[in-house]
């Protein structure tokens, strides 16, 4: 009987010791999953809010995508303008990017994109540039280049069509602004005749120049003619207003001209540091500069300013305070082809803080409209020649 009894016990106490492992193993698998549980709800709110909106007349956009929505709605909660997700391109996208390197569109002055009814548009064409001489305008549509229609042949063979040998005219038929137009366009290779970053011209004896952008060759436009320029007059006007920044080392290049050596440092939110260098040239412009700024003045153009400011022999910045982008981006590719952009540090020139948000603070300040740059109610111009006369 005590043989039953405690066998009996054996069994219970093991049914007992089964049930609590079973009952331990239940809540720690729901403790596990509980985030995932009510992550997972949460994410539902997306579809309720959308079945709301939609129930009340308000529809997306039809090329929205609700997962690049999504995805890109959390990455604003870091709170950085410049960080977001960039989807996979298709080849045909990748193929107009890789045209927009050849040196012909480059030497031109004109960049291409394709647009969401898959059509072939100008996407740029700089100020002064070869393209805008012979009649090309930002938003213009392809249709055909020699004859070849994108809409017929492809994309990317008819892109192709665009680059082609220094001194060949192609046969454009374009539209724009809803009506078809013809235009014949010449093609050049030579980098020599690259213009439209930098303008330059002698008001009086003061010579005005005004940069456009940091693209890669303004340093190289810089000191071509504007130098023959500047060597003849008694001050120099540099008019960074408008400017939305570029290249860093080509403002760091651009520089150079004006000082010596000095230093503009990369700091990586990792801690690693990188540095970039002018030289300690005996040929910088050894004349007054009046540096012409405005709340448009952006990144590599305030960097430019920060220079000349900084390390400068005599230089006053005038006008109204800089944007006050002191931060710079890179890119990572993500599992699907998509990218993802993000600040990755902030750079400081020479013993300056960084004046991310804060902006560069005019010598003179003068307030003024930017519609009125280069008119007769450009006041700010005014006032440069007015210090340098």
């Amino acid at each position: 009987m005590g043989d039953i009894m405690e066998l009996t016990n054996k069994i219970i106490n093991s049914f007992l010791c089964l049930s609590a492992a079973a009952a331990i193993g239940a809540g720690c698998t729901y403790l596990y999953n509980k985030k995932k549980i009510e992550d997972s709800e949460k994410y539902k709110l997306v579809s309720e809010c959308r079945d709301i909106l939609e129930d009340n007349g308000v529809e997306l956009p039809k090329e929205t995508d609700e997962e690049i929505a999504v995805l890109n709605g959390y990455l604003k909660a870091y709170n950085d303008y410049y960080t977001f997700y960039m989807p996979p391109k298709s080849a045909d996208e990748s193929y107009i990017n890789s045209i927009n390197n050849v040196s012909c569109l480059i030497t031109c002055g004109y960049s291409i994109g394709l647009s969401d009814d898959n059509e072939v548009y100008v996407a740029n064409v700089t100020a002064g540039s070869i393209a805008e001489k012979q009649g090309l305008k930002t938003g213009d549509v392809i249709l055909a280049v020699d004859g070849e229609y994108f809409a017929e042949k492809g994309i990317s063979p008819t892109a192709l069509s665009l680059s082609g040998k220094d001194g060949t005219t192609m046969h454009l038929v374009l539209r724009r602004e809803g009506k078809l137009m013809e235009l014949d366009f010449l093609r050049s290779n030579d980098e020599d005749l690259m213009r439209g970053n930098v303008d330059c011209k002698l008001v009086g004896n003061i010579a005005y120049s005004r940069v456009y952008n940091f693209g890669r060759t303004t340093s190289a436009e810089f000191g071509a003619e504007p130098m023959d320029t500047i060597k003849n007059a008694k001050g120099v006007v540099l008019d960074l207003r408008d400017n939305g920044g570029g290249q860093m080392g080509e403002a760091v290049q651009f520089a150079d001209y004006f000082v010596g050596e000095a230093s503009l440092q990369k700091n990586y939110y990792t801690g690693k540091t990188e540095t970039l260098k002018t030289s300690d040239s005996s040929s910088d412009i050894d004349k007054p500069v009046v540096v012409l700024i405005n709340e448009k003045t952006m990144s590599a153009a305030e960097i430019a300013a920060a220079f000349l400011k900084q390390y400068g022999k005599d230089v006053k910045l005038v006008g109204q305070k800089t944007f006050g982008k002191g931060i710079f981006q890179l890119e990572e590719e993500l599992s699907d082809g998509g990218k993802l952009h993000y600040t990755a540090g902030t750079y400081t020139v020479g013993d300056w803080e960084c004046y991310q948000g804060k902006g560069i603070e005019p010598d003179v300040a003068v307030e003024m409209d930017p519609s009125y740059i280069g008119t007769d109610k450009d006041v700010q111009l005014k006032k440069a020649l007015e210090l340098l006369g």
